[in-house]
């Protein structure tokens, strides 16, 4: 008989089932309920590891009593929590119905209580260990076959409940005899067919419709519309969810007895079943409901400050120094109050929006808003008083004490609305076991918490008062008196300074809510600190002690000597494994591996010290006389020695450790790299990757170098090579000859001079294990086996057993760890693919799920969830196929990643679950520490209570439970360059520095890697993320969000860390940025964020906010208060132009104003926002500096600022803000792949300049406008900073672009840039064009259709009104005002071009209608000439575009010349005039585009068909059908828009490369710049290949004949600005030779003045 697994499960344990009864209890339930045998065998497996997990530290009894505990019955169980919920109603009154409400008492006393858990215990309490694993098996069948269901975790619930009742039904009139029992049972795939497809189908037939081919196809439906995962789970939350649950014939499942529902649930009516229950509508209302508190708090309390230093707005006849009323002030004073329940009554209300009033467990707002209309009128009613019925002007006793109360009575109001959570309200009475159980707190931790918050807001509240709102005293005095002498026909230029004043005060509540971050942040760093002292882990630990006392900290918190032995023989072993695994990675040489590892000592006893050790506690110790090869090996020693100075749980046997599984989703990482990616040259790159690793690492380099001149001289069969280079390397002490020569050079360049198979892999492996890859991934997870190895042979087999046997220790191993990769994508054929083959062949016990389909017919295909067995074949030589479980359907319903976690989920094993990306690392020394990390989930000695014993009170401790742990990394990826540099410190800072900080205070979530997750209580609450595509784009915080929700907690370690690769170039980074951009404007959408806002307490609640969406909406009032800023600078500059300033004196010029005040507070505006912006360097200089020093953290620091990081910085600010509010507008959140390659090569000026012209280059240059017109109206040398936003915002693409300034490639790039902007017109297909471009971003506004099918318009029509009409037709307004106002002296009324209002409306139009009539002009001659002469002339439409667009050019130029004449060549005039005709032509634009135009055809889109059939006539035989008529005038609509918007980016475009010319001159710039991306020396770089005479000579003739367009171009663009006004104003003087009638159109003054 084959030996058992589970070793643990035995007689001697106690265990009163074999592991062959427990198996037929699993094959009895899967034929009763018709589950697959393959999801039997698989989810026995499951259930015995967790069964023998537990077993290994308790008695087998009371391990399976514990199991059925967290599944089942216990206080944490999930199931447990539903019943109570929703089920119990109908299982203790079967007449229950919602009409028939059971009156629940506010306080129901301990008896009743008591009562239910009685019942709830009595059900369980005569249940043998058989009864226990039939439950737990049918709760396990149902949740392996559920697939999608998976998700909605009370859905599994109520199918367990109705199987449960069915089970129990049939076990008590079941036969005895087995022929009749086999009938009783149902045939396979009936679970599947009958239970789970139904309502999958539901669930994708919300999202998706079938396609005309057959497939399926997304629905063009935002997630308001669409009922979801969370939407259908909590139908089951409450007994009225399941009450109104019916079968198709009508009937409701709950009339139906308990033994009978199971076999209808397949016959329920779905469809009807159903509703939204939370409406995720795109608005920005989501920030008023559930943040509410955070407006409360900032807002009232601006009012207050601003109020009380606003006398002169309700001071009659005011002037300076003159006090108002004491009553007045404290009647203004008290609306705070009123202003705090008007936003909370505004969160309520706006409430509604997204909770529909008859959802099941919603709950009651309308006690809530009466209290708060209430709360409203008693804080006006004495406001109201005091301010209409008593004299402003006269002191008055009674309001003084009226007032007084009033402001009593008005701050109570505001301390009550702020601190109490909005869904706490007393009768609200919604339930909220799953959306409101949040853990408790310790002590400890809620006075930490609240202490943060009270620091954080005494300091931000006093710096507010001081620094923003005194100063802004004298500014409201002189822009709230100031009176302006106005022309009468001028109706606008008296409101000018009370714009203004308006929008100073919007511009500094902005900076008022962003101070708030700041003093989060520098108070949350300080905490922090003070948490590292504490727990031992900064650079202050005392640095001797760190090494001197390792081997006796090694020896107490590594294993556990119970078992005696001598503690010097397994450190020994502990510490030389450690070495050896850092001399295979290629981090030791031999020669520091002899210094470092313990020799034997006589008769292999007493091992002889190293000398590392005995060093560690002289004076003169240094790390790096031990550790010379490179930083990285001192890094990680360093941080082993720091962190077992830390307190550590108490480490326990290994035999006991808890079974845990590493899960790694894979979609198309990168697996291996391969020779030829290594040494392929790129065209736009000056490095091969192979030749870049070997810079970046050159002393691993030159090691593996050495190892392979080792291996030359050892005689290695083939078929060992693989295995060899994952297992120990023997000791070597011989000496290696360095000098090189040249039959070594091939050593030195590849590292192998034969080109065998196996030496080609060595390299590969080499460079694969210094990029981000799977195999690199799996590698360093597979260190996991090696310290379970070997802690099992110290602490059990002991280290003098020679004899040993190799196989025990691999299935201890394999019994306490799996490593889990989903390969969603892996095809399991013949052949294999070759860098998979080889990743399998190097680590055999690697399990693979794997999504297989199976293809039935064209119309129908199967998928199956497969654990693939890689270390075996099939008899057709593929993967032995574990396990296959059939699906529903396409499991990958949502963006692919969470779809890929849940489908390979079921195939995990033990009670941890630790999820990793592909992109990750993993040390061995960081893997000893694995029974510590664990022993965190405080589970190792489980509390059981007495069971379910009802007549004894329970002793189980009442705490929640652990869900998350969570642990810090390492960017392994910092070195390579200031991006890398930049990512790393992010990553650094928010997993390691606010983390510590957050897992304290209990504001921790998720976010994927590298955290530890407990298995039961996840899979048992929806699973380790979330699904619901779009929505759900940030998949991993739901899983974070969802345990907090439903009472679990999260903690944090600071002991252990594992390595992290992050995205290296500026594409990858942006796109990044983008997707957590976007996906934070899903998360806001989200019921996650709603329940977390409104019922969190309001310490938890600001830690929650600041530390999540608090930073993207900090990025986003950043951005805003920049725009803001404009609108104001604008403004200003416009009033301080259009008067006269006072001058010092004691004779003012009569009517002057001193704006003075009002231009000073400018210095101070700009002050604070670059503070708040570098205040996000300081949680990494804090971090370096607690953790490398205060020289490394001031050099780290130095290196980001001279490697141009702010730049970087501004501009991913932007991104942020930019990627939030589209997201709000437009949806379509999705997955966007970054790439985690290296970022070596140029990228196309083309398409950067089309990926970020939208994003942040038109903003750029707009604010390089305002910044210009501010400096000539009012200059500031405050104003100067902008420089670094405009070149942000407008070049820091291009200065993070390899080999930007390269003169060769500048000027290719540049020829590449016209061909971008011409190609796309002719009949050849161009995808990469301008024309392709700006119609893949109209899509956007239009939307696109295929057939019937639409798509790319998800969100509303209104939506995209607000945000792309009218948001920017606010913006035109306040443009348009200080225009007005510098055109004061001209009449508003009219008929002429001085009427300012007039001349904007004919600069608007004028393009419009010029390129109408070019269009029409030029549309004959495609219609006849093209199709007759294309034939001969290919290009020929190409060119009557070029013509098209040129002439678009020539006369927008000329618009914008004749423009500057009519402002008589005055450029303040120009700037203000451009400012407003820009934003106005992107008004226009965009109305009639969202409006009056149709959507886009997918093929218009891929092929261009419309825009080459407009250029070359050829509209029949394209596919257009009957609609060529509307195509043609919609194609000439678009087209009147698009030679507008080309004018716009050839200029723009053009402009950006004249500012980047002068820079070619720099000497060596290519150099030195490349040095600053890539922290590589100068001398180290290495030249682009040699290419051939004649590929020379082309191309030096290309970059002649480029350069002289450039500077032609160039030339003629300055001269269109210079050249006009000069020769006007000294020769031609236009203007004085104008006649009527055309000078009474131009200006009918010109003639008088004439005459």
């Amino acid at each position: 008989m084959e030996e058992s697994k589970f070793k643990s499960w035995n007689l001697d344990n106690g265990s009163t089932l074999s592991e062959q009864e427990i198996l037929n209890i699993f094959v009895e339930l899967g034929d009763m309920f018709g589950f697959q045998n393959d999801n039997v065998n698989n989810m026995f497996d499951h259930f015995m590891t967790q069964l023998d997990s537990r077993s290994c530290r308790m008695r087998c009894p009371t391990a399976l009593l514990s199991l059925h505990l967290d599944y089942i019955g216990g206080k944490n169980s999930n199931y447990k929590k539903w019943f109570f919920a929703a089920q119990f109603n109908f299982d203790y009154d079967i007449t229950w119905n919602p009409k028939k409400s059971i009156k629940k008492k506010k306080n129901r006393n301990s008896i009743e209580e008591e009562s239910n858990e009685s019942k709830w215990a009595r059900r369980f309490h005569g249940c043998t260990d058989s009864d226990y694993v039939y439950h737990i098996a049918l709760y396990l069948l149902i949740w392996g076959e559920a697939n999608n269901v998976r998700f909605m975790p009370e859905c599994i619930c109520f199918i367990f409940q109705s199987a449960f009742d069915y089970w129990q039904y049939q076990r008590s009139i079941l036969p005895t005899d087995k022929d009749q029992q086999e009938n009783i049972g149902l045939p396979q795939f009936h679970f599947l067919d009958q239970i789970i497809t139904p309502i999958y189908n539901f669930i994708r037939d919300q999202q998706y419709c079938k396609a005309e081919g057959g497939g399926w196809q997304r629905k063009e439906t935002d997630h308001a519309n669409t009922i979801g995962y969370d939407d259908i789970n909590q139908q089951f939350w409450s007994p009225k969810g399941l009450y109104k649950i019916k079968l198709r014939d009508g009937r409701r499942l709950y009339s139906l007895p308990k033994e009978e529902r199971y076999m209808k649930v397949g016959e329920i009516n779905w469809d009807k079943a159903f509703k939204k229950t939370y409406r995720e509508r795109r608005t920005w209302l989501h920030v008023i409901t559930n943040f509410n508190r955070v407006w409360i708090v900032h807002v009232s309390v601006f009012w207050y400050f601003m109020s009380l230093n606003s006398p002169s707005l309700y001071t009659p006849d005011y002037v300076p120094n003159k006090e108002p009323q004491m009553h007045v002030r404290l009647a203004i004073m008290s609306l705070g109050g009123a202003i705090a329940s008007l936003l909370s009554l505004a969160g309520d209300i706006c409430e509604y929006f997204f909770v529909p009033r008859r959802v099941p467990n919603k709950q009651q707002l309308w006690h809530r808003i009466v209290f708060l209309v209430i709360l409203t009128i008693l804080n006006i009613s004495p406001s109201i008083y005091t301010l209409g019925f008593l004299y402003w002007d006269q002191y008055s006793h009674n309001g003084i004490v009226i007032g007084s109360i009033s402001l009593t009575f008005s701050i109570l109001t505001f301390l009550y609305l702020s601190i109490a959570s909005p869904g706490d309200f007393p009768g609200t009475g919604a339930n909220n076991t799953f959306s409101g159980s949040f853990p408790r707190l310790k002590l400890r931790s809620r006075i930490f918490s609240c202490l943060l918050w009270i620091c954080v807001f005494v300091a931000k509240y006093s710096e507010s008062y001081f620094f923003l709102i005194l100063s802004m005293k004298d500014p409201i005095q002189i822009l709230s008196t100031i009176v302006l002498n106005c022309s009468e026909g001028n109706f606008i230029c008296k409101f000018q300074p009370k714009l203004a004043l308006v929008i100073l005060y919007l511009t500094d509540l902005i900076l008022f809510f962003l101070d708030t971050y700041l003093w989060y942040v520098i108070c949350n760093c300080l905490f922090s600190v003070g948490l590292s002292f504490s727990l031992g882990v900064s650079i202050f630990t005392p640095w001797r002690n760190i090494f001197c006392r390792l081997p006796e900290r090694l020896s107490s918190k590594i294993y556990s000597q119970e078992n005696g032995g001598s503690s010097d023989l397994n450190l020994s072993q502990i510490w030389n494994t450690i070495m050896f695994s850092l001399y295979r990675e290629h981090l030791l040489s031999v020669e520091q591996v002899s210094k470092l590892v313990y020799q034997r000592g006589i008769n292999n006893q007493n091992p002889i010290r190293p000398l590392f050790f005995v060093y560690a506690d002289d004076n003169t110790f240094q790390l790096h006389d031990f550790f010379t090869i490179g930083k990285e090996c001192e890094r990680r020693i360093t941080f082993f020695a720091q962190s077992l100075s830390s307190p550590l749980p108490e480490p326990f046997e290994v035999v006991a450790i808890p079974t845990f599984t590493v899960l790694i989703p894979h979609y198309n990482e990168k697996i291996l790299i391969n020779l030829e990616e290594l040494i392929s040259h790129s065209a736009l790159s000056k490095l091969t990757l192979l030749d870049y690793l070997k810079q970046l690492y050159p002393s691993e380099w030159e090691a593996f170098v050495k190892d392979s001149k080792m291996l030359e001289t050892i005689d290695i069969d083939d078929d060992d090579i693989i295995p060899m280079l994952n297992t120990e390397m023997k000791d070597v002490s011989k000496q290696v000859n360095l000098t090189i020569n040249s039959a070594e050079l091939p050593l030195y360049c590849l590292g192998f001079k034969d080109e065998t198979p196996e030496n080609i892999l060595r390299t590969s492996i080499w460079a694969t294990l210094r990029c981000q890859t799977l195999y690199r991934t799996v590698s360093g997870f597979m260190n996991y086996e090696t310290a379970l190895k070997v802690l099992y042979k110290i602490e059990d087999l002991g280290f003098n057993s020679e004899d040993h046997n190799e196989a025990e220790l691999e299935e201890f191993a394999s019994r306490k760890y799996n490593l889990l990769v989903a390969m969603q994508n892996l095809e399991n054929s013949v052949p294999l693919n070759k860098d998979a083959e080889t990743l399998f062949r190097a680590f055999p016990t690697l399990k693979v799920a794997h999504l297989e389909k199976v293809k039935i017919n064209d119309e129908v295909t199967e998928y199956y969830s497969t654990l693939l067995d890689v270390s075996r074949t099939d008899p057709e030589g593929k993967l032995w196929r574990k396990y296959r479980i059939k699906l529903s359907g396409n499991p990958i319903l949502g963006d692919g990643k969470s779809d890929n976690q849940n489908h390979s989920i079921i195939f995990y094993r033990g009670e941890y679950i630790q999820v990793i990306d592909a992109n990750q690392d993993n040390y061995l020394e960081e893997c000893l520490k694995i029974k510590s990390l664990l022993s965190e989930f405080e589970e190792i000695n489980i509390d059981i209570g007495n069971g379910y014993d009802p007549a004894a009170r329970d002793t189980q401790e009442d705490s929640n439970p652990v869900a998350i742990l969570g642990a810090r990394e390492y960017i392994f990826s910092q070195n390579i360059g200031i991006l890398g540099d930049i990512a790393a410190g992010k990553e650094q800072t928010f997993g390691t520095l606010f983390a510590r900080t957050m897992g304290e205070i209990g504001s921790k979530l998720h976010y994927g890697h590298p955290d530890f997750l407990n298995g039961i209580f996840m899979t048992t609450r929806g699973g380790i993320s979330k699904a619901q595509r779009g929505l759900h784009l940030n998949e991993d915080i739901y899983a974070g969000m969802t345990a907090t929700c439903r009472g679990g907690r999260i903690k944090h370690c600071d002991y252990y860390q594992c390595g992290k690769g992050r995205d290296l170039g500026f594409e990858s980074i942006i796109n990044f940025t983008t997707k957590i951009g976007a996906g934070m404007g899903e998360q806001l959408l989200s019921r996650e964020y709603f329940y977390l806002g409104t019922k969190l307490p309001i310490d938890r609640f600001l830690s929650f906010y600041y530390a999540h969406p608090g930073f993207h909406i900090n990025n986003l009032s950043i951005m805003l208060s920049v725009k803001m800023f404009m609108l104001l600078v604008a403004n200003l500059g416009a009033l301080n132009y259009g008067t006269i300033s006072c001058e010092a004196g004691d004779n003012p010029t009569r009517g002057c104003h001193d704006l003075g005040p009002v231009l000073n507070w400018i210095d101070r505006f700009v002050l604070s926002v670059f503070v708040c912006f570098f205040i996000s360097f300081l949680p990494l200089i804090i971090q370096e500096l607690i953790e490398k020093g205060f020289i490394k953290a001031i050099y780290r620091i130095i290196f980001q600022v001279i490697s141009l990081s702010p730049f970087f910085e501004v501009f991913v600010c932007q991104i942020y803000f930019k990627s939030l509010r589209d997201n709000l507008i437009f949806g379509e959140a999705s997955y966007i792949g970054t790439g985690r390659g290296f970022a070596i090569s140029r990228i196309a000026f083309s398409k950067l300049y089309s990926q970020y012209a939208g994003s942040s280059i038109y903003y750029g240059c707009e604010i390089f406008l305002v910044i210009l017109f501010a400096s000539l109206t009012m200059w500031r040398k405050a104003l100067v900073w902008f420089v670094i936003t405009i070149v942000s915002l407008c070049l820091a693409p291009f200065l993070f672009n390899p080999h930007q300034f390269s003169m060769s490639d500048f000027f290719i790039d540049y020829g590449n840039y016209i061909k971008w902007l011409s190609s796309g017109n002719s009949s050849k297909t161009i995808k990469m064009s301008w024309i392709h471009h700006i119609k893949t971003k109209r899509t956007k506004l239009t939307g696109a259709k295929k057939g019937s099918y639409s798509s790319g318009r998800d969100s509303s029509l209104f939506n995209l009104l607000t945000g792309e009409v009218f948001s920017p037709f606010i913006t035109t307004l306040l443009y348009l005002c200080p225009y007005l106002f510098i055109n004061n002296e001209d009449n508003y009324l009219g008929l002429n071009l001085k009427n300012p209002f007039l001349k904007i409306a004919l600069i608007t139009v004028a393009p419009y209608l010029e390129n109408a009539v070019v269009l029409l002009v030029l549309w004959p001659l495609s219609i006849v000439l093209a199709p007759f002469l294309g034939v001969c002339y290919k290009s020929l439409p190409a060119a009557i575009a070029a013509i098209a667009h040129v002439i678009s050019i020539l006369v927008n130029i000329a618009n914008f010349e004749f423009l500057f004449f009519l402002e008589d060549w005055n450029i303040v005039k120009l700037i203000s005039a451009s400012l407003v005709v820009l934003n106005l032509h992107r008004v226009i634009g965009h109305f009639i585009l969202i409006v009056f135009v149709s959507r886009e055809r997918t093929d218009n889109i891929t092929d261009n068909i419309s825009n080459k059939a407009w250029w070359s006539g050829r509209w029949i035989g394209n596919g257009l059908g009957f609609s060529v008529v509307t195509q043609h005038i919609r194609e000439f609509l678009v087209k009147t828009l698009e030679l507008n918007k080309f004018t716009l980016d050839f200029m723009i475009g053009h402009f950006l490369l004249i500012a980047m010319f002068p820079i070619l001159f720099i000497p060596y710039i290519d150099r030195w710049h490349t040095s600053m991306l890539f922290w590589l020396k100068p001398t180290r770089q290495i030249s682009r290949p040699v290419f051939g005479k004649r590929e020379r000579r082309r191309q030096k003739w290309q970059i002649f004949w480029n350069f002289l367009l450039f500077i032609v171009t160039a030339l003629f663009l300055v001269a269109v600005i210079i050249v006009p006004p000069i020769i006007d104003s000294k020769i031609l003087k236009l203007k004085s030779t104008l006649t009527p009638p055309v000078s009474d159109i131009i200006d009918p003054d010109l003639y008088k003045d004439s005459e």
